[in-house]
């Protein structure tokens, strides 16, 4: 029964990526307003009014502040609405599986910017034998994280959580396929930091959502929120250094930008004790101020109510 349900999958994924844009256009024109009544109170709901007070966070900022925020465009967030979230969403899981099922329409989009950062991280991680965790968020044509990752390093873990039942999660992690790439569950953690520090590969990981693992509470917009970066600074306390990076996309390019790159024992270097889990890390709290600006200048490809998002006050 499982093979069957996985030869269906496979054949309705491979129709599916197939179908023109023209289709898709129509179809999310026809479904969004009925998904937006559905879901007024709930998906939909949050997201405006995680929008709106994200707006007046940034709108009472004091221009003299520290916060990252005081320093980006915010424009974009300003004229964000609910719809272009969605929409946003709804293209950039289309951009992405077409283009880990490697079409070259979407293959010669890609762009990769600052890739000094993750080549001299590499070097300065190899003379000290230790491996990278690198780090991103879901934004843009997220699932080619990890596949952009394979262009530098020959062993690159990701660590996945369960999506849908057996067949499809099978139809999924071949879709997701490279010859550097090893896919891993969170209750694999253990074998894959083993791996990790064996291979001296790279950890991929996105870090603003999970299911079955505690995250870190930040303050996103001036909110309590949740990013998953548990795992990244145990092993950086390890050894490990870690690079953050974003992916976007535009009307001709989806960019990969790398974009800072913290060195092994980062949190003892800058005074902190092992083991902190809350934003008194210097780790977390300034990768949380980085994703902060990721969101702010790109907030229409972020999910804005993904589980552990915003967790006060909803």
């Amino acid at each position: 029964m499982n093979k069957i349900k996985v030869i269906t999958y496979r054949i309705l994924l491979f129709v599916l990526l197939r179908l023109p844009d023209v289709f898709y256009s129509v179809l999310f024109t026809v479904v969004f307003p009925i998904y937006k009544a559905l879901h007024k109170k709930r998906a939909y709901g949050r997201v405006e009014k995680h929008l709106e007070l994200a707006r007046e966070y940034i709108a009472n900022k004091s221009p003299a502040s520290t916060n990252s925020t005081s320093n980006i465009n915010c424009a974009p967030l300003q004229k964000t609405t609910a719809r272009d979230v969605f929409k946003g969403i709804y293209w950039n899981a289309l951009e992405s599986y077409r283009g880990l099922a490697r079409f070259k329409s979407i293959e010669k989009r890609i762009v990769y910017e600052n890739e000094h950062i993750i080549r001299e991280a590499i070097a300065d991680c190899a003379k000290a034998n230790a491996p990278i965790a690198g780090i991103s968020i879901h934004q843009g044509a997220f699932e080619l994280m990890h596949r952009s990752l394979c262009r530098y390093s020959e062993h690159v873990h990701l660590i996945t959580d369960s999506v849908g039942d057996t067949a499809f999660r099978d139809v999924l992690k071949e879709l997701r396929s490279d010859p550097h790439l090893t896919e891993y569950h969170p209750d694999e953690t253990g074998r894959l930091i083993r791996e990790l520090f064996r291979t001296k590969g790279i950890l991929a990981m996105v870090i603003d959502q999970g299911k079955h693992t505690k995250g870190n509470t930040v303050s996103l917009f001036g909110r309590p929120s949740t990013l998953y970066l548990r795992l990244p600074q145990k092993v950086n306390e390890m050894g490990a250094g870690i690079v953050i990076f974003r992916t976007w996309s535009e009307k001709k390019r989806i960019v990969v930008r790398f974009e800072k790159y913290y060195p092994p024992n980062y949190d003892a270097a800058n005074g902190e004790s092992a083991n902190t889990a809350d934003e008194k890390s210097p780790l977390i709290s300034e990768i949380a101020q980085e994703v902060e600006t990721w969101i702010a200048e790109h907030p229409e490809q972020w999910s804005w109510n993904y589980h552990g998002n915003f967790t006060v006050n909803h």
